[in-house]
């Protein structure tokens, strides 16, 4: 019996039969029937939503990840739901090629020839030949599968029912994988939000591998944020010339009219992201987020990752309490407190990025080499750096607040897939410089240690051990309050706490 994890057969094929007695049009693209790779965003909750619903202002829909509705597109989070593909459990048979096809019969000789397998010992063992317990054996040609089972998307199955060569399997799992489809997990979310009174959400969902792996963005607009971003003393030239910078990607930002009362403020929203994986992950997860809607730009994972086992029966409330965990409406609503409980410190946090700068002339490092050594391509990496640049004063002492949405900034030419494991690693790069600059540096260290091969370390080896906390970044050259802004007493006391605590407990 071969193994069906390495030779599996099934009544679904991945390739079409070759007594098919017709030909397939080849001139038809069947991946222009089924995108493999595509975003769909959604504007309202329900279709009735939809047709009411407007972005807010201050927001350009533009590109792939905002609906044209001045072309009155329009799409719901319920519509987006829908879309995303449900796997399906197929059953799974492994060829027995013991069994001769012409009688189906087990042929005794075959067996006899196993490399490995003493023929002696057994008809010793049993007090029967080979032939006899041959004879006596089951003849099936298809021999059942049990402790496995062939997750599978019916669409493309469809497809490949008609001929076509077409791949419609994402995983072969353990018969105790519990597959958990879209609108079993995402239905309730939009539950939980319709009771909050969260209509007017939107977002964007990324899907890639025929949507087998999928990233979902909820932006909700009830969970905005003015921030003041003005410094405290006052106007500075360093200040203005931030602030205009960052106004270049970001037209929500406002200033005052008196130089001498200078305020500037940065509009922020709210938002969960969440994700599944029919192609090997045991969970579906979620996130909160922060978007910001001038440049367009979204701050991934900034609090406590959500997760929820592919097991039990996750729509049967009764079931999942009776198994000890939390149903999923509960679940999601759970998650919307608690991001409603971590944008009322997201002031404070931002702030802070703004007062901290780093100063690149005290590392052997420049800016580009700082977000390469992070592991940021080179070209992303460029196009950051040149930003951050333009907005430091002086070039080489950037904020982190200047970092990290520099970053951001040039991660929106990403050309990749947005629903990729890169594209979120390479966002978390940006929320670790705001929420973790310590650990950053050390790590873009440690990096540069490596390639550079010198025995001397670019950072004092008690400086080395990587930790979240921004107190312990001080003690790195080259991390500091930033010139521009004299803080006070308290003002300092808060800057040594740890920028994590405040989002990320």
């Amino acid at each position: 019996m071969m193994s069906a994890e390495t030779h599996p057969s099934s009544e679904h094929r991945e390739t079409p039969r070759s007594d098919r007695d017709f030909a397939v049009d080849e001139s038809i693209d069947v991946r222009s029937l089924i995108a493999k790779e595509q975003t769909l965003p959604f504007l309202g909750l329900t279709p009735a939503d939809a047709t009411t619903a407007d972005y807010p202002a201050g927001i350009e829909p533009t590109g792939r990840r905002f609906l044209n509705t001045d072309a009155n597109e329009s799409r719901s989070l319920k519509v987006v739901i829908k879309a995303l593909p449900q796997a399906s459990s197929g059953e799974l048979h492994a060829v027995n090629e013991f069994v001769d096809p012409a009688d189906e019969t087990v042929d005794p000789e075959e067996i006899r020839d196993v490399d490995g397998l003493n023929a002696d010992l057994l008809e010793a063992a049993t007090g029967q030949s080979i032939e006899e317990l041959a004879a006596n054996a089951p003849s099936d040609r298809l021999l059942d599968v049990t402790d496995h089972q062939d997750i599978i998307d019916r669409r493309r199955l469809a497809l490949a029912a008609l001929g076509y060569p077409v791949k419609f399997r994402w995983q072969i799992a353990t018969s105790t994988y519990s597959i958990v489809n879209p609108e079993e997990a995402y239905l309730p979310l939009m539950g939980a939000l319709q009771k909050h009174g969260a209509d007017e959400a939107f977002g964007w969902a990324d899907m890639r591998d025929w949507g087998g792996v999928a990233k979902l963005t909820v932006i909700l607009p009830g969970f905005r944020r003015e921030l003041d971003m003005s410094q405290s003393d006052g106007s500075t030239k360093a200040a203005i010339r931030e602030h205009d910078a960052l106004a270049d990607v970001d037209p929500t930002m406002s200033d005052g009219s008196d130089e001498d009362d200078e305020t500037a403020t940065v509009t922020v929203y709210g938002g969960i992201q969440t994700g599944y994986d029919f192609r090997g992950s045991q969970t579906m997860w979620a996130k909160p987020l922060l978007f910001f809607p001038g440049s367009g730009t979204v701050m991934y994972g900034v609090g406590q990752r959500y997760s929820r086992r592919h097991v039990g029966d996750v729509t049967n409330a009764a079931h999942e309490r009776a198994h000890d965990r939390v149903p999923i409406m509960e679940w999601w609503g759970n998650i919307y407190d608690d991001l409603d409980e971590r944008t009322t410190t997201v002031d404070d946090v931002l702030v802070r990025a703004r007062s901290v700068a780093i100063d690149f002339e005290e590392l052997p490092f420049d800016v580009d080499d700082f977000y390469f050594y992070l592991g940021i391509p080179s070209t992303y990496a460029e196009s950051a750096s040149t930003r951050a640049a333009r907005i430091a004063m002086p070039d080489s002492y950037p904020t982190l607040w200047n970092l990290q949405l520099s970053l951001l900034v040039a991660l929106g030419e990403f050309e990749g897939a947005r629903a990729s494991d890169t594209f979120q690693a390479y966002n978390e790069v940006a929320r670790d410089i705001l929420f973790s600059p310590g650990k950053s540096i050390q790590l873009a260290a440690r990096e540069h240690d490596l390639q550079a091969d010198d025995d001397e370390p670019s950072i004092a080896p008690d400086q080395q051990t990587l930790s979240d906390a921004l107190g312990e970044a001080f003690a790195i050259p080259g991390v500091e309050v930033a010139s521009e802004r004299d803080l006070s007493d308290t003002d300092a006391q808060r800057v040594q706490n740890t920028i994590q605590e405040s989002l990320n407990q």
